[in-house]
Formats: C-alpha cells, structure tokens, sequence
C-alpha cells in the first residue's frame, strides 16, 4: 500500500480517469487532480499527484495511479459512484475522504479487472476516511494516525490483511468485513489487523467473517468490540500480551476466544445466536 505512483488525470470517452499520462492542469478539461467530465464531476485541481482543492466524484470514475488527498481538501464521492482501481491505485488520505452512498445508492470501489487487487486507502495522521453505504473489494485499506468511519458498508477480498490500524482512530458500526456463507471465496488473509499504540478503536454491530484470522489484535487497549457476529474464520481473535478488549454481546459460531497470558478479553451476556442479520453491512 505504500508503494505510490504519481497521478495524473484524463478524459475518457465513459468514465472520468484518474492517473493518465495526460495533465493540463485545468479543471473541468480532464487535467489536474480529482477533476473531470464526462460522467464523472470534479472541481480540484492541481499538479502530480495531488488534489489541492474540494473535489466530488460522480458517476463512474476509474483510479489507475496514485493520489493524495492533500489537508485540507475534502474529496466527496457521490452515492451510486463506482470507482474502479487499477494495480497501482491508491488514495493516501491527508484531508477528507468523504463517501456518501445511500441504501438506494451504493458506492462500489472495485478492481478495474475483475477478481484483481489494489492498494486501496492509507489515512494519515491528520486525515480522515468516511464510508458510509459502500462495498468494496480487492483492497487493503490502513489507518496510520488518521481516523476511519465505517458505518452499513461490506468490504472483503484483499490479499492479505484488509484493515490494518497501526495508529489512530476506528470507529466501524453495522458494517461486515468478509462474505456470508456461500458468498464464494474471500481471499483476506485477516479481516483487521490491529498493533501500535495510542489507538482509539470501535467496532460494533458488525460481521467478522471468512478468513484465516478474524482479528489479530497485537495493540490496543480498551478496544470496544461488542455485539458483534464472528464466523467462519479458523481463529476469530489472537492476542498478544498487553492487549484489552471487550467483546461482549457478541455471537462467536465457533466458540468464544481465550486471550493469551497478560492479555484480556471481557465477555459478559454473551450471544446465544447470532444476531440479527440486518445488524450489518448493506441490504
């Protein structure tokens, strides 16, 4: 996820396309950063990689290189956007990432080819990502210093570890990180991965599912993971000295997990069934 390109920007005969070799720095012409027509919008502009002023993407909007979103800046995707990444797509998040899908209109963030991958989201101490109606798929997305909000989204099929949080602040709810059973193959190797220190975290509400580690908690302490529904991962929690969480309320298919010495879980009214689907993730 840090290996980042530049970013340039191009105008398409069917989508908006972030990261050409095409850069006339002009807005509303397909130059700059985050800017566009065609069908997708944008007033930012800027040069190289970068989106330097307020930007909205609409429509269908394809990402094949890198940007950041620089501080300050607030790049707005509309409900009912795709937005398609190619292998060197990425959005470093120094600003605001706002996306604003609704229950009528998803935002898909997807891989330009079919079953393939990209760097997904990096937020940076200072920035902030919001998710809010989404579903993703292919990335890894990793919180480093910055502030995640994740609310009624899907996201699954990374390549390896899907949220890694090594500082900063999550806060996820209603959403599921993974498949439902007979949803097909989830190629996350561990749906949240969570370490450093000075981390505030949040996940509730939510679905926990369909790779080789639900949660690898290895930083954190007071990590709110309550009400929340864990299954179909060989190994829900692992844990590591120091950490704290508290995962009451919550439904485990396979039994509830035990904390290594010098670690703790709190479990108190636990799930006797999961709980209700419409607890999580899109309808």
């Amino acid at each position: 996820m840090n290996k980042l390109l530049s970013l340039a920007l191009a105008l398409p005969l069917v989508a908006c396309v972030v990261g050409s070799e095409t850069d006339t720095g002009e807005p509303g012409t397909g130059g700059g950063s985050g800017t566009g027509t065609g069908t997708g919008t944008g007033t930012g502009t800027g040069t190289g990689d970068h989106i330097t002023s307020n930007t909205t993407w609409s429509g269908a909007m394809d990402v094949s290189k890198a940007t950041t979103v620089d501080a300050g800046v607030t790049l707005t995707i509309a409900a009912g956007t795709t937005v398609k990444f190619g292998t060197g797509g990425a959005i470093t998040v120094k600003g605001i990432v706002d996306i604003q899908g609704t229950k009528a209109q998803l935002v898909t963030l997807a891989p330009s080819a079919a079953g393939g991958f990209y760097p997904g989201f990096v937020v940076s101490l200072g920035g902030e990502l919001k998710m809010n109606y989404v579903v993703q798929t292919g990335a890894e997305n990793l919180v480093d210093g910055g502030k995640l909000t994740v609310t009624n989204t899907r996201m699954s099929n990374a390549t390896h570890d899907l949220l890694v949080v090594n500082s900063g602040t999550v806060d996820m709810s209603f959403s599921a990180i993974g498949l439902e059973p007979g949803g097909g193959v989830d190629t996350t190797h561990c749906d949240m991965h969570f370490g450093g220190s000075g981390t505030t975290i949040k996940v509730t509400h939510s679905n926990i599912s369909t790779s080789a580690y639900g949660l690898m908690l290895y930083g954190g302490n007071n990590v709110d993971l309550t009400l929340n529904n864990w299954f179909n991962n060989p190994i829900q929690i692992d844990t590591t000295a120091g950490v704290t969480g508290d995962i009451s309320g919550s439904w485990f298919d396979n039994g509830a997990p035990t904390a290594v010495a010098g670690a703790t879980l709190t479990y108190q009214n636990p799930a006797a069934n999961r709980l209700p689907a419409n607890l999580a993730g899109p309808q």
